[in-house]
């Protein structure tokens, strides 16, 4: 059987390639830029890892309840006076003996304080 040209070519490349063993070296560059590769995956997860626990950490964290101080606004009411209570969103409409009075509870302020005709 008579050796073509590409076999005779493609047993040379692979006995070159079979006696030959080519050693890769990094150069000094290369070897920082993969140490800093390095570097800056490790600070990637440090990170992710730190995010977690916040996000854990808030989680955990119990609300602090609202003190019936923060929400009086010195209306000068007593239990008695008080007919009825409207809640609408954020804003309260108390009926009293006497007048109506409009609270805004978002921005804490009086609205309205309106007399009732008699």
């Amino acid at each position: 059987m008579k050796e073509s040209v590409w076999d005779k070519l493609m047993t040379t490349e692979n006995a070159a390639a079979e006696t030959a063993e080519v050693k890769y070296e990094p150069t000094a560059s290369q070897k920082k830029l993969l140490r800093l590769v390095y570097i800056m995956g490790l600070l990637l997860v440090l990170l992710f890892l730190g995010l977690i626990g916040g996000v854990v950490w808030k989680a955990m964290k119990p609300k602090a309840p609202v003190v019936a101080q923060d929400v009086t606004l010195g209306l000068g009411l007593k239990s008695g006076d008080i007919r009825s209570v409207e809640l609408d969103g954020n804003t309260m409409a108390i009926t009293t003996m006497g007048e109506i009075i409009v609270v805004d509870f978002a921005k804490r302020k009086v609205l309205l304080r309106e007399p009732l005709a008699q």
